[in-house]
């Protein structure tokens, strides 16, 4: 695993801040730390992407099929 230091903004640091509250990690457990919340984040909508791109691969799929289920392996 590669580090890398980041410097956080004030106007980004009071939100990143805010985040830790209501964002839990991946276990469940409070965040506490800048790095572990912005891991969160770019875990977050990396899943997001994944989806969006599952979604649009699963949308071409049913209109190619036209029987409103197309049986895909998705």
């Amino acid at each position: 695993m590669s580090k890398m230091q980041i410097e956080i903004d004030d106007k980004y640091k009071e939100a990143l801040d805010l985040l830790k509250q209501v964002i839990p990690s991946s276990d469940g457990s409070a965040i506490t730390d800048d790095w572990a919340m912005v891991e969160a984040l770019i875990d977050s909508f990396m899943a997001f992407l994944q989806e969006q791109a599952w979604e649009h691969n699963h949308e071409e799929e049913w209109r190619s099929c036209g029987t409103g289920w197309c049986g895909c392996s998705h």
